[in-house]
C-alpha cells in the first residue's frame, strides 16, 4: 500500500507538470497580450511577493492539516489561474490570476516533497530518499516532456483567434485532475505541530540561519536555481532570434527536459564518477560560463546546446540538494521549512525580476552576461566541500 502511494504521488506530479503553454509563454504575451518583458516580469515579480508572503502560512498549513489536501488545494489554485490566461486578455486582470497562481504554487511548494520523504521513510527507505526524490522529478519532467511540444503543436498548426490562450486552458484542466489524484493518497502518520503559525515560521528561518551545514546547502540551493530560473524565460527569445519557428519551441523545451530527465535518471553513475561535491560544483559553475557564452555567440547550435545544459543541470542538483537538507530537519515541521527553503530563493528572483526585465528590453546580450556573472560569484562563494556532504543520523 505505502509503496502504491510512491506511485501516485508520481502519477499526481506527471499530471501537474503537463504545462501546455509553457513553450509559447513568451509568444503568449509578446503577440497575443502586447507587452514587453519589462511587464511580464513585473507581473511575475507580482506573483513572487504573493509567493514570499504567502509561502510559510501554506507551510504551516500542510504541516498542521495534512501535506495531500494542501497540495491538492494548490493545484486547484493554480488551475484557476491558468483558466484566467486561457480566457482574458486583460492585463490588469492577470494580477488577481497571479495572486490565485501564488496561493497554488505555495500549497504546493515544500509540501509535495515532504509527503514523498514522509512516504519513502514510512517503507524504511530513508537512505536512498535522493533517488525517490530524483525519480519524483523526473515523472515531472516527462510530463513537461509531454506538454510542451503538444502545446506549440497546437499554436502552430490551428489558426483560431485565441490560439495561444488555449494552451493555459488545457494547462487548468490537468491541473484539476491532478488535484484528484493527490487527494486519493493516503497520507502516513505523523506527529503534527501545535505552535502558532508566526512562532512556526519564524522559527523555521531561524533555524536555517542558525545552523551552518544547513545554511550552507540552503544556499547553495537558492543561488544558482534563482540565477538559472531565467533560462525558462529566455530561451524562446533565443529561438526567435536564431529563426526558430514557433512550431519547434516545444521540441526544444521537451528536448531539454528530456535531457534534464536522462540525466536524473543517471544520478547514481554521475556521483560514482564525478563525486557530490565536485557534481554540485560543476552543475553551477557550467551555467554561469554559458550564459556568458550566450551573450556573445548567437550560434544556433551553440544556443540549443547552452539552453539545453543550463535547463538539464539546474534539474540535476534540485534532488541532491534536497535529500541533504531533508536530512538535515525533522518531519514535523519540514513542509515549513521546505517552505522557508523556497521563500528564501523567491527573494533573490523577485529582487532580479524588474532589473533583469528592463535590461533585456535594452540588451538580451547584457541580461545575459549579467546572470552568468551573478551565478559563477554565487557558485564559488557557496561552494560545497567533502566534509559537509557527510550523512547524519
Amino acid at each position: 500500500m505505502k509503496v502504491n502511494n510512491i506511485s501516485k504521488i508520481y502519477l499526481a506530479n506527471f499530471l501537474k507538470n503537463l504545462n501546455f503553454f509553457g513553450a509559447i509563454a513568451i509568444p503568449y504575451f509578446i503577440d497575443w497580450i502586447q507587452v514587453d518583458y519589462t511587464r511580464i516580469f513585473l507581473l511575475q515579480a507580482w506573483f513572487i511577493f504573493w509567493t514570499f508572503v504567502l509561502e510559510i502560512p501554506t507551510g504551516i498549513v500542510a504541516d498542521k492539516w495534512g501535506r495531500k489536501y494542501s497540495v491538492g488545494l494548490g493545484c486547484l489554485f493554480f488551475a484557476a489561474d491558468m483558466f484566467f490566461f486561457g480566457i482574458s486578455r486583460n492585463y490588469t486582470i492577470f494580477y488577481l490570476a497571479e495572486f490565485l497562481g501564488a496561493l497554488g504554487f505555495t500549497m504546493i511548494s515544500g509540501a509535495d516533497k515532504a509527503l514523498l520523504y514522509d512516504t519513502v521513510c514510512e517503507i524504511n527507505e530513508s537512505g536512498r530518499a535522493r533517488y525517490y526524490l530524483a525519480r519524483y522529478e523526473l515523472f515531472g519532467t516527462i510530463g513537461l516532456l509531454i506538454s510542451f511540444p503538444v502545446g506549440s503543436l497546437i499554436v502552430s498548426q490551428w489558426r483560431f483567434e485565441g490560439v495561444l490562450a488555449f494552451p493555459f486552458f488545457l494547462t487548468g484542466i490537468l491541473l484539476t485532475i491532478a488535484f484528484l489524484v493527490f487527494l486519493w493518497i493516503d497520507e502516513p502518520n505523523r506527529i503534527k505541530p501545535d505552535e502558532n503559525f508566526l512562532k512556526m515560521g519564524i522559527d523555521g528561518l531561524k533555524f536555517l540561519f542558525s545552523y551552518k551545514k544547513l545554511r550552507l546547502f540552503t544556499f547553495n540551493y537558492i543561488t544558482i536555481s534563482a540565477i538559472t530560473f531565467f533560462m525558462f524565460w529566455f530561451y524562446q527569445t533565443l529561438l526567435r532570434q536564431t529563426d526558430v519557428s514557433v512550431g519547434y519551441f516545444g521540441l526544444v523545451g521537451s528536448g531539454c527536459n528530456l535531457f534534464a530527465a536522462i540525466l536524473l535518471s543517471k544520478v547514481k553513475i554521475l556521483e560514482k564518477y564525478l563525486g557530490i561535491s565536485r557534481l554540485l560544483f560543476l552543475t553551477a559553475l557550467i551555467p554561469g560560463l554559458l550564459y556568458i557564452g550566450i551573450s556573445l555567440n548567437k550560434n544556433l547550435f551553440f544556443v540549443l546546446f547552452a539552453v539545453f545544459s543550463v535547463i538539464g543541470l539546474k534539474l540535476l542538483r534540485m534532488p541532491i540538494l534536497l535529500d541533504y537538507v531533508n536530512q538535515m530537519i525533522k518531519s514535523h515541521n519540514r513542509a515549513t521549512l521546505l517552505s522557508s527553503v523556497s521563500i528564501l530563493e523567491k527573494v533573490i528572483i523577485f529582487v532580479l525580476y524588474p532589473f533583469i526585465g528592463l535590461i533585456a528590453d535594452y540588451s538580451i546580450d547584457m541580461a545575459f552576461l549579467l546572470l552568468g556573472t551573478i551565478c559563477i560569484i554565487f557558485t564559488l562563494f557557496t561552494r560545497i566541500e567533502k566534509q559537509f556532504l557527510l550523512k547524519e543520523n
